[in-house]
């Protein structure tokens, strides 16, 4: 039986569709390895931070405990970001598919949606840095101000370059974080991020328990982490470390799209619209130490 216009239409935009997916989805995500992956529902994203209370205290019998109470800290409010393209494909191209040439297209238009979240997510590290956040000043600091009774100030930040020794100073400056309260987070890193240029000399420090080409002998001794390696943070020198609980986030408030406009142009032409929005949140300094040498 031949196939009707509307059936081959229907079968043609199918694998379009799937053609714009892989592309997207060809090389594994650099961002999630790094971000908590998180949805969206409103039109913007809120965390409220709140300091917690302190160690429990010792009291006699039939004494009253001593009170303490939660108080309100910032109010991080994080705006969704839209993203979009119009991807137009002559009758020409679109007679043509057979060839293949439509879906490179969709496939090419799946690889620029996924480099621009990439691309996004690379620039939001380098912020971590350099603008301030939730408590006036960038997640990787020496002066985080606590919203406990407790006061003062905490520090995640060295100015050292990646090395062996360094790394050992970030996991110990690690282990003394403490929560608004004064807690201490008892919390352990397990990923070592870094741009493409320290890729090699973090995998020598995590990797290899002999240094190649020297005489050193010594026995790995650091934590168990993962290496991640982020092509697009834009950087030859910073470094960080995280933990599990870490609060750097991804939220995707409408996850990618790629649809074919109903109607045909009046020159035979069709368009396919692509969409998202999103947003990277930084909820939390802690669980993070980040390195920026100078």
């Amino acid at each position: 039986m031949p196939m009707s216009t509307g059936q081959f239409n229907n079968l043609y935009t199918r694998k379009i569709d799937e053609a714009f997916f892989e592309g997207w989805d060809e090389e594994p995500e650099q961002w999630s390895r790094v971000a908590n992956n998180k949805s969206g529902d409103s039109n913007n994203h809120t965390t409220q931070i709140i300091a917690g209370i302190g160690a429990w205290q010792s009291k006699k019998e039939l004494e009253n405990a001593k009170e303490q109470r939660f108080k309100q800290g910032p109010l991080i409010v994080t705006e969704y970001e839209p993203f979009g393209v119009e991807v137009v494909m002559s009758r020409e191209q679109i007679d043509d598919a057979k060839y293949g040439e439509v879906a490179d297209m969709a496939r090419d238009a799946g690889h620029g949606g996924r480099e621009t979240v990439e691309q996004n997510f690379g620039r939001f590290l380098n912020e971590l840095y350099d603008r301030p956040f939730y408590d006036g000043v960038p997640i990787i600091s020496d002066v985080h101000p606590n919203f406990g009774d407790s006061g003062g100030t905490q520090d995640n930040k060295l100015t050292e370059e990646l090395s062996d020794g360094s790394l050992k100073n970030a996991i110990i400056l690690f282990r003394t974080q403490r929560d608004e309260g004064g807690k201490k987070i008892s919390s352990t890193p397990r990923k070592l991020v870094v741009p493409a240029a320290l890729q090699f000399t973090a995998a020598t420090i995590l990797q290899s328990a002999l240094v190649a080409g020297t005489v050193n002998n010594d026995k790995n001794v650091l934590p168990d982490m993962e290496l991640v390696v982020n092509d697009f943070w834009d950087t030859t020198d910073r470094w960080l470390i995280m933990g599990p609980r870490h609060k750097i986030n991804h939220i995707w408030r409408v996850q990618p799209e790629f649809k074919k406009k109903a109607i045909m142009e009046d020159n035979g032409a069709q368009k396919w619209l692509g969409y998202f929005r999103e947003a990277n949140e930084a909820a939390n300094w802690r669980h993070i130490v980040g390195s920026d040498p100078v």
